[in-house]
């Protein structure tokens, strides 16, 4: 393989990237899109490997990057899929691989969750009604294996793992806040007679994250690996 070049889809901070880049011969070429530039790091920081751009990962890719990537990087969209369509995101992922290329995809299982602790137990009952009435429907992550298979890409390895114990604290922390900016964005676009139940999830949420003796709020780490064949 020569020059093989990675792309991170959705980069954010780009952490995954400036991760991976001192480990990679300085040939290997490391893009970084997402959707908005507000949290990408100042340029002086990227690596000299790495570039970050901006993408739209529900539209067509530009000619320019079709077939560029033998890499593609995929994390944490579990709350960025609507209404459990997957196909116009594969899809997109499919025009940037060359032909034998990877997709890996890191994703959080949000409906397999380990929750410990009474109020936790009580928020994670009453929260999926309201995902459910504002078209959040989550249980597309147990499907993306068979997505994948029926956009004819070979799933090479797909596993559901759970956090090591001295990650289960933090990943609490982080899914608490997660869940806090879901709460906050459904309430900027739902629809009005909605907006009650946002606010008393986000009172219910501010509860828990007060009382966090024995509170574990983990969903279930998902990996997946699959090949373009063609």
């Amino acid at each position: 393989m020569s020059n093989p070049a990675y792309e991170d889809t959705l980069t954010q901070h780009s952490i995954w990237l400036f991760d991976l880049a001192p480990s990679m011969p300085p040939t290997v070429q490391l893009h970084g899109f997402d959707i908005s530039e507000e949290q990408y790091p100042p340029k002086h920081m990227w690596p000299e490997n790495v570039s970050l751009a901006l993408l739209d990962a529900f539209r067509d890719v530009p000619p320019t990057l079709v077939g560029q990537y033998d890499v593609v990087h995929v994390r944490m969209w579990a709350a960025n899929i609507r209404d459990g369509k997957t196909g116009p995101l594969i899809s997109h992922l499919q025009q940037l691989l060359k032909p034998g290329g990877y997709i890996q995809w890191e994703e959080a299982d949000l409906i397999h969750q380990l929750v410990k602790g009474p109020k936790a137990l009580e928020f994670a009952e009453r929260i999926p009604c309201l995902f459910q009435k504002v078209g959040l429907d989550f249980s597309w992550v147990t499907k993306l294996p068979r997505d994948l298979e029926e956009a004819r890409l070979e799933v090479i390895e797909s596993k559901t793992d759970s956090f090591q114990d001295f990650l289960v604290q933090k990943c609490t922390d982080t899914y608490l806040l997660a869940l806090g900016e879901i709460l906050r964005g459904t309430k900027l676009t739902c629809a009005e007679e909605i907006v009650p139940l946002v606010t008393k999830h986000e009172a219910e949420l501010q509860c828990l994250c007060a009382e966090r003796k024995g509170t574990v709020y983990n969903w279930s780490p998902v990996k997946i690996l699959a090949q373009k064949t063609a």
